[in-house]
C-alpha cells in the first residue's frame, strides 16, 4: 500500500495499523492496540486525502509554467523484504518554482517511486488553485 499512498503519513499509518492488528490478537492490552490501530486508520485516511486533493487539483486546476529546481532521492528508505539485507529504495523528490501575477511560490512533489524524467530546460507544468496559489501539485506518476 506504501507505493500507492506515498508519503510519511502513509507510511506511519500503515506501520500502526499493522502494529494495532498484532496487539488485538496478542496479550497485549486490547484499549491500547484499539488505539494503536485507529491512529494508524486516520493516518491512512488522512494521507489518502491528500493524495485526492492532488488528484484533483491537476484534473481542474490551473496550470502554470514551473521550473524544477533539485531532484533528489529521499531521505526515507523502504526495505522490500522483512530483512536488512534485502533489496531497498529511496524514493524520489522534485522540488520546483513557480510565478503566479509576479510573486515566487515553491513547492514540492509527492514522493515519487519511479525516477522522474525531466525535459532538458527544466520547465515543467505545474497546477494550482487559482484561489491559492501557493497549493499547488505536479503530474508525475508516483508508481
Amino acid at each position: 500500500m506504501a507505493l500507492l499512498l506515498s508519503g510519511p503519513a502513509a507510511m506511519a499509518g500503515e506501520i500502526l495499523c499493522l502494529l494495532g492488528l498484532i496487539w488485538c490478537f496478542s496479550p497485549a492490552p486490547l484499549p491500547f492496540a484499539l488505539v494503536v490501530l485507529l491512529s494508524g486508520c486516520g493516518l491512512l485516511v488522512l494521507a489518502g486525502y491528500s493524495l485526492h486533493r492532488d488528484r484533483v487539483l491537476v484534473q481542474n486546476g490551473y496550470s502554470v509554467t514551473g521550473y524544477a529546481v533539485t531532484v533528489k532521492r529521499s531521505m526515507t528508505k523502504i526495505n522490500l523484504g522483512m530483512s536488512t539485507l534485502e533489496p531497498s529504495i529511496h524514493p524520489y523528490r522534485i522540488t520546483y518554482r513557480y510565478t503566479v501575477d509576479g510573486i515566487e511560490y515553491r513547492g514540492r512533489s509527492r514522493l515519487l517511486w519511479v525516477p522522474p524524467t525531466l525535459p532538458e530546460n527544466r520547465h515543467i507544468p505545474v497546477y494550482l488553485d487559482p484561489k491559492k496559489p501557493a497549493r499547488s501539485a505536479l503530474d508525475f506518476p508516483i508508481v
